[in-house]
This record gives structure tokens, C-alpha cells and sequence, in this order.
């Protein structure tokens, strides 16, 4: 599976929660984000996975990528709320991005149930709160990565962008673009 980054994210997905868990199956992932791993549905596409979520509800495609599991959700925010948080980075790491498709932006990271990081890009460096997470603070001190004490990532104008390229950098994330573009994934309805 090619891996792509995360800053394509936005060309393809108008809204979305995406999150990572470090070190877990997509079946464990599925666990922890509430649902059942036997109603999973394999070959999934994008357009098919909108389409549930529009009908359906809440739905998620999964995969893998580089040691992290990693759910999409479209147009929902599941993966973001404190429960589901706490449930995914047990006894590991969960890293979570969400777009609310209206302007809106949140980055979050977990680590054994506890929030480390929780913010929504566009903040000044010190509204930021990120001083346990030992990941993104040297991070926001690069110059060449965090421009003074405004959150805007150097040749990049927006804040999801600026955020998808520190979830990047910070914990080398990326996503399989060609599957999720254009290809079929397991997906599973969220409860």
C-alpha cells in the first residue's frame, strides 16, 4: 500500500475525522471505536462509504499505514469525542484530526487515555495546549516549521493544512491516497 502523506486529505475529503492508533489491528481499532469487527464490510469505496454515511450514518473506512491503524470518518466527528479518545490511545497513542467541513479544525493526541494535545489550529503557539506532549513542543519552536507565535506552517496559507503537515512531521503519519482515492477499503457503521 503506497502511502501518500496527509495534506491530499482535503482535495478528496470535504469533511472528515481522521484518526490513528499506533501499533493496533483494524479489528482492535474497530473495537475501540464502539462497533462490532464481524460488521466490518470489505471493499469499500470512497463514493460508496459517503454515500452510507449520508444514508446510514456514521462510517468509518480502515486500514493501515506504517505501524499506525487508522479510521475516516466521513462527515462525522466520533473518533473526537473524550470516551472514544480515551478507548483508542489505551495503552498506546491515538492521533486525531477532524475538519468540521465549515471552517472548523481540531488536532488531538492521546497517549494510555490521557489528552496531551487538544487545539484547533489558527491559535497563538501559547494558547496551545500541548505542554505534555513531548512530540509537537520542540516542533512548535522550529522556525522552520511554526512562523513566530502565529499558527501558519511556512508556504502554507491554511490551518488544516498547517495541520496535517505537523501530524506528518511530528508522528510520520501518512495514508494509502491511491485505495482511498480511488481504490476500495474495509469500512464499518459507527454506533
Amino acid at each position: 500500500m503506497a502511502n501518500g502523506g496527509l495534506r491530499w486529505v482535503p482535495d478528496v475529503f470535504d469533511a472528515y475525522c481522521l484518526a490513528f492508533v499506533r501499533g493496533v489491528t483494524v479489528g482492535e481499532l474497530v473495537r475501540r471505536l464502539g462497533a462490532d469487527p464481524a460488521a466490518v464490510r470489505e471493499g469499500v469505496t470512497g463514493q460508496a462509504a459517503f454515500t452510507s454515511a449520508m444514508n446510514e450514518g456514521a462510517v468509518s473506512l480502515l486500514g493501515t499505514a506504517q505501524g499506525w491503524a487508522f479510521s475516516l470518518e466521513h462527515w462525522s466527528e466520533q473518533a473526537a469525542q473524550a470516551d472514544v479518545l480515551a478507548r483508542l490511545s489505551g495503552g498506546t497513542e491515538a492521533v486525531v484530526m477532524v475538519n468540521g467541513g465549515v471552517g472548523t479544525t481540531r488536532f488531538l493526541h492521546a497517549v494510555d487515555g490521557l489528552v496531551v494535545a487538544d487545539f484547533e489550529p489558527g491559535v497563538s503557539a501559547a494558547d496551545m495546549n500541548v505542554s505534555a506532549d513531548e512530540r509537537l513542543v520542540p516542533l512548535l519552536g522550529d522556525t522552520d516549521f511554526f512562523d513566530g507565535d502565529e499558527c501558519s506552517v511556512l508556504g502554507e496559507a491554511d490551518e488544516e493544512s498547517w495541520m496535517l503537515r505537523l501530524a506528518e512531521r511530528a508522528f510520520g503519519l501518512s495514508l494509502p491516497r491511491q485505495e482511498l482515492e480511488h481504490g476500495a477499503l474495509d469500512a464499518v457503521l459507527l454506533p
